[in-house]
């Protein structure tokens, strides 16, 4: 007999079945093995987001320190 913690649960979002607990060779494991692997990672269009904030902050990084630049020259000439 195979104890699951809580937290396996939580990750395949259900509560664990007495069935599952009972006789662990018994539940279907297509199903909930694909259901694990597709939420093992961040979707896509995170990723896209994550990729585009560093796009545009690295951007205005340079824009800043140009600006930053143009400052220090003007008070200095």
């Amino acid at each position: 007999m195979k104890h699951r913690a809580p937290s396996s649960a939580q990750r395949l979002n259900r509560r664990p079945q007495a069935a599952d607990v009972a006789h662990p060779e018994r539940r279907p494991h297509g199903r909930d093995d694909r259901r694990a692997q597709r939420r093992s990672g961040a979707p896509w269009h995170f990723w896209l987001v994550v990729v585009m904030a560093t796009v545009y902050l690295g951007w205005r990084a340079i824009e800043g320190v140009v600006w930053l630049i143009g400052w220090i020259g003007g008070a200095i000439g």
